[in-house]
């Protein structure tokens, strides 16, 4: 069986007032929030959408509690996140380098199905729900169909 990790990802503990006050004084950004393992799933070579699929649904998930969603900003120090930093966040947590230009399209196309220019202006004129509705059919447009 190859070795692909998964063994090594837990959960984190919250880290002590001492961290998150030397992190805020040096800019350090804050930990990640902890997502699921299941999510990292290894990418099949015959399935190079995968990693789009993966990235919307990790993104997703980074913003699936209203808490963890912000408006009018990528990414604020104490973790929230708009729909493009989630996807920026959720391509930094599986190590994928370079443009996202799958899962940023497939957001896209939907924002402009919706009447928005880009995914930015989507986030900031919508809902939570709303912006979540757009990751689920985000996910569905980059499916395969059966």
């Amino acid at each position: 069986m190859p070795f692909d990790g998964l063994g090594y990802l837990t959960t984190q503990a919250k880290p002590s007032i001492w961290m998150r006050l030397s992190h805020f004084a040096l800019g350090i950004p804050p930990v990640a929030k902890s997502v699921p393992a299941h999510m990292f799933q290894p990418i099949p070579a015959t399935q190079p959408d995968a990693a789009t699929i993966q990235v919307l649904t990790i993104g997703r998930a980074l913003i699936e509690d209203r808490k963890d969603w912000v408006q009018r900003r990528y990414e604020t120090r104490d973790g929230r996140r708009c729909a493009v930093g989630a996807l920026r966040g959720a391509a930094r947590l599986l190590n994928v380098h370079g443009p996202q230009t799958g899962a940023n399209t497939l957001l896209l196309s939907v924002a402009m199905s919706r009447g928005f220019n880009d995914i930015e202006s989507m986030n900031d004129n919508s809902t939570h729900r709303q912006v979540l509705s757009a990751f689920d059919e985000a996910i569905s447009r980059a499916s395969p169909s059966v």
